[in-house]
Order: structure tokens, then C-alpha cells, then sequence
């Protein structure tokens, strides 16, 4: 009798398991695997005006934009076009392999033809003016293992280059209207060429070319009485002390404001510094400086959503 029973325990067991294997292939809940995989892309926002909003347009993608993705469900740097501002068309039609858990990469600006997806070139402009100019430099990515789904996954991508965002104010003997009207440059010794991996998301300035030594940053009225002046830089872009940083030029005269900040600033990845400044007939004084993560979230990390 009791031979039987642990016979009949074990016959049991590999019933519920058959049954359980017929589930996983034939019933699988909301899975359907003959759907295509559906993305959709966003980029993290700081919360109040910035490069961000200047260089993407209002912080969101618009139609025309390019996003590559890496998966290891099987297919390497997908282009996905944004179609009318709110909708992605991928070249390649993803399907899941299996209702497991896949991990995505997703980069922008796409780039075609990837020969090292661990060292893609990048390189730094010295005049960035504007917001289309700031949008081919605005390098951002996000990582994120995916459960199978017929659902949309929405991947938001955090930047990251170092972001430098300068507000300007008018002192003594100055309207802002005459700054506004001044050629603006920040200076240093600033590396103009770099390497992006795709894998990582880690930007890495190169030792190699010819370093810049001036940039034209983009300008914005913001219509309080105040200037901003926004510039990317690659992560481990070093400003010395004691240097000039800033100046503005009206053609016969130039103002400068020296970097009197001990130790001076490092830029760093997903991060920005912000810095105050009054412009008056004696030069340029600083106010007050911060940093912050150019992210609502933890600074380069990539955070998703599933709409």
C-alpha cells in the first residue's frame, strides 16, 4: 500500500507538470507572439527650460527623429523614425523570440553603418548657436530588460553629455538688450572628439585631434530679465581655475569672467552646471553655482515606462 500510494503521488506530479508545459505553450496570457515588438521613445526632461527643451523642442521627439536599438532578442541597431511626433516606424519588424525577459539598448541620434558598437566616434562642434546644431550633439541612451508583451514599451532616454547652462543678468552701464546683441563664448582647452559606447552609454573624450578652444553657445531670452547661454561638453571636459571662462565681446570690447571656483569644474556625464552671472561695465561677476543630474531620475541611469 504504501509503494502504491508514493507511485501514484509521483504519476500526480508529472501530470500537473505536462499540464502546466501545455499552459506555458498553448495559453499564454496576453502574449501573442506573432505580434510585433511596439517601442516608443522619450527624452528625460530637467524640469524647467534648458538644452533639453531647446535641443529635442519642447523635450519630446518630433517627426523625422532617428533611434537605434540592440537586443538581445535578436536584432542589432533597428532603426525606429518617429512618423508624426507621436508615432514609431521601425526598417526591421522585431518579433519576440519567446515570452521571456530581453534587454534593450536604445541610443539617439541613429547612426548608420556601426562598425564597433563599443566605440562609435563622436565629435564636439565649436559653434553651437542653435537648437538644431545642440540636437546632433545631444547624445542620449537608456538600458532596460523587457518581459514579452504586446503592450507599447516606452523607453525614456537620459543624456549624456555635460551640460553647461550660464544665466546672464545686466549690471551697471548695461541693458540686457546690449548683451544680447554681444558674441558669447565660452573658452577653454575643450576635447573635440570622442568615442560613444553603445553597450554602456559612456561618452569618452579622446586624446586625439586638435582640442577646441572657444564654443558659441545657444542663446535664450527667457523673457524675465534674463539671458541663458547653453553648451555641451564630453563628460571629463576640465575647466581650470584661474582661467577665463566666459566672455562676451560688443566688437571694440571684450568682458571676461575668470573661473574663480576652487579647483575649477570637471564636467560630468548625465549632469549639468549652472552657473550666475552679471555682466557690467567692470567685467563679469559670478553669483551663485550648482550641479544636478540633467535627469529627473539617478544620474545615468535609463528609466522606462510601460504604457
Amino acid at each position: 500500500m504504501k509503494t502504491n500510494a508514493t507511485l501514484k503521488s509521483v504519476l500526480v506530479a508529472l501530470c500537473c507538470g505536462l499540464a502546466l508545459t501545455a499552459c506555458h505553450n498553448d495559453d499564454e496570457p496576453g502574449v501573442d507572439l506573432s505580434k510585433p515588438i511596439q517601442l516608443s521613445f522619450s527624452p528625460a526632461q530637467m524640469g524647467a527650460e534648458s538644452c533639453a527643451t531647446i535641443a529635442v523642442k519642447d523635450a519630446a521627439f518630433e517627426q523625422g527623429d532617428r533611434v537605434g536599438v540592440y537586443t538581445d532578442a535578436g536584432y542589432s541597431n533597428v532603426l525606429f523614425t518617429n512618423t508624426d511626433g507621436t508615432n514609431w516606424q521601425s526598417s526591421t519588424t522585431m518579433y519576440w523570440p519567446d515570452d521571456y525577459t530581453y534587454t534593450f539598448r536604445a541610443y539617439y541620434p541613429y547612426q548608420d553603418n556601426v562598425a564597433s558598437e563599443a566605440a562609435v566616434p563622436v565629435t564636439l562642434p565649436a559653434d553651437q548657436s542653435d537648437a538644431d546644431k545642440l540636437t546632433t550633439i545631444d547624445y542620449m541612451w537608456a538600458t532596460a530588460d523587457w518581459a514579452a508583451s504586446n503592450g507599447i514599451i516606452n523607453m525614456t532616454l537620459n543624456h549624456k553629455m555635460s551640460l553647461l547652462k550660464l544665466d546672464v543678468t545686466d549690471g551697471e552701464g548695461f541693458s540686457l538688450s546690449e548683451i544680447k546683441n554681444m558674441d558669447a563664448a565660452i573658452l577653454g582647452t575643450i576635447p573635440s572628439e570622442g568615442t560613444w559606447n553603445l553597450t554602456t552609454g559612456a561618452i569618452t573624450s579622446a586624446t586625439t585631434g586638435t582640442p577646441l578652444t572657444a564654443l558659441t553657445p545657444c542663446m535664450v531670452d527667457n523673457g524675465d530679465g534674463t539671458l541663458t547661454y547653453y553648451a555641451l561638453v564630453m563628460p571629463g571636459t576640465t575647466f581650470a581655475e584661474h582661467s577665463r571662462f566666459f566672455q562676451l565681446a560688443d566688437g571694440s570690447t571684450t568682458y571676461s569672467y575668470v573661473l574663480n571656483l576652487p579647483g575649477g569644474i570637471t564636467a560630468v556625464e548625465s549632469q549639468y552646471c549652472n552657473i550666475s552671472l552679471t555682466v557690467d561695465r567692470s567685467g563679469i561677476t559670478m553669483g551663485t553655482f550648482t550641479v544636478g543630474d540633467w535627469t529627473p531620475g539617478q544620474s545615468g541611469s535609463g528609466s522606462v515606462t510601460l504604457d
